[in-house]
């Protein structure tokens, strides 16, 4: 097992992060229902919204309760090798008026990847995790959620029963919701129900399937699904040993080693001024008043790039020294992805929009078994970025561990931008993202 570590590349076969939850007048929609209907967004069973009325008025009510938990994925022999796993302990409370949730233990990125200790907590404003690494405490703000932010800690699959409303979101994207009947979990006899989601619903899975106690009413398991035809899988979270009640103040926050730093940057930052720019006067120069200049600071100096080589499907040899005064840009996706789709057209349009400048754009493929799979898609979309078989190793050097990940390297060989699409970020704000950062080096010279 190796230490708790940073990673500057955001959560997995993405956005593993689901949501619960429903606004309020969608919410008083539903309620408004007869106890059985076809609604406008779909058939909804009254058994199934009685099952998650209930355990959301438990989640409101209760002080908390703590479980063993683990999270695992289920598909396809190919896709479950690529999906992450964790196991440990699970907290939920309320500390300093806020409602929280603490996970510690072990997580793997992929199933044959090294296992590695986590440690964090989660609210509707902070989030914050123990990095063993760097001996440091970082606190950051949850949205828009930090780039730095571990891989572990993107895997909240039940982030929002942190919401007032716990189900609301999901029943708000739902298109039918069914009871399933029971089933036992740990010993735990459940209510069963399944969500399912529009098409279009703003998230990349299609539904979901919760797992209520019949007892003390609070999940039990819940799944998280993806049906995109041909491609299928579930991520599960599934509790056991659950105690309810409220929870001692050290359970609802990370450790705290006296050794280590602590990296706050949680505060709300400034809003950027909304005042027209200063006219430029004849003489080409700004006049600025000293009373009320804005203060300035200076970037956070980049890091170099790690070492990388490879060769593209056309047979040329690319590493650090060849890039050199060109704009990189590493796509790290697969055909096995699911959110790549979404991706995918908008590198394509970057590598055309960027294709008579000094800017390389490579779709780097990863755990591909047949590599004519990446080809034929490349072809028969007619994409414009080069394809990279066999690399592998240049994601581990960069330490991807979500899919898609996006690095641009500037013209010196650091790394200017990394990140993936999430909960926060689409894949077309991803894109626009990713074509300031390309403008932003070109212009560095």
């Amino acid at each position: 097992m190796t230490a708790f570590r940073s990673n500057r590349s955001p959560a997995i076969v993405p956005a593993l992060c689901a949501a619960l939850g429903l606004a309020s007048y969608a919410h008083a929609q539903l309620l408004a229902e007869p106890a059985s209907s076809e609604t406008a967004s779909g058939s909804i069973d009254a058994s199934a919204r009685a099952t998650l009325d209930a355990a959301g008025q438990t989640l409101r009510g209760t002080p908390g309760f703590a479980a063993q938990f683990r999270m695992f994925g289920d598909g396809s022999d190919l896709i479950k090798s690529t999906m992450p796993s964790m196991s440990g302990r699970f907290v939920f409370g309320t500390a300093n008026d806020a409602r929280v949730i603490h996970m510690m233990g072990e997580a793997k990125d992929t199933a044959d990847a090294d296992s590695y200790a986590f440690d964090f907590v989660r609210s509707e404003s902070t989030v914050a995790w123990t990095d063993d690494e760097q001996q440091t405490v970082f606190i950051r703000r949850a949205k828009p959620e930090p780039r730095i932010l571990p891989g572990a800690a993107r895997m909240v699959l039940v982030s929002d029963i942190l919401d007032d409303d716990p189900f609301a979101a999901a029943l708000a994207r739902s298109e039918s919701l069914i009871s399933e009947g029971t089933r036992e979990v740990a010993g735990v006899t459940c209510d069963v129900v399944l969500m399912t989601f529009r098409k279009n619903s703003g998230v990349s899975h299609t539904g979901e399937r919760w797992f209520i106690a019949q007892g003390d009413r609070l999940p039990r398991r819940f799944e998280q699904i993806t049906d995109a035809g041909m491609i299928k899988f579930q991520l599960i979270m599934e509790f056991s040993g659950l105690s309810a009640g409220e929870q001692a103040p050290a359970m609802l926050d990370v450790r705290r080693p006296d050794s280590y730093k602590v990296d706050d940057q949680s505060a709300e930052r400034p809003r950027p001024s909304t005042a027209r720019p200063a006219r430029i006067s004849p003489s080409g120069v700004t006049p600025k008043d000293p009373a009320t200049a804005p203060e300035t600071r200076a970037a956070p100096a980049r890091q170099a790039a790690p070492a990388f080589s490879f060769t593209d499907d056309g047979g040329a040899e690319i590493d650090n020294n060849s890039q050199m005064g060109r704009v990189s840009v590493l796509y790290f996706w697969g055909t096995w992805c699911v959110p790549c789709r979404a991706v995918s057209p908008e590198i394509s349009k970057i590598a055309q929009r960027f294709g008579d400048q000094d800017v390389d754009v490579f779709g780097v493929a990863v755990r591909e078994r047949d590599p004519d799979a990446p080809r034929s898609y490349l072809a028969e979309n007619d994409y414009e970025h080069r394809l990279v078989l066999n690399a592998d190793e240049s994601a581990r050097a960069f330490r991807v561990r979500i899919y898609p990940t996006v690095v641009v390297i500037d013209k010196q060989g650091r790394i200017a931008y990394s990140d993936s699409p999430g909960r926060d970020r689409n894949a077309t704000e991803l894109a626009s993202e990713v074509a300031q950062a390309i403008q932003e080096a070109l212009g560095e010279g």
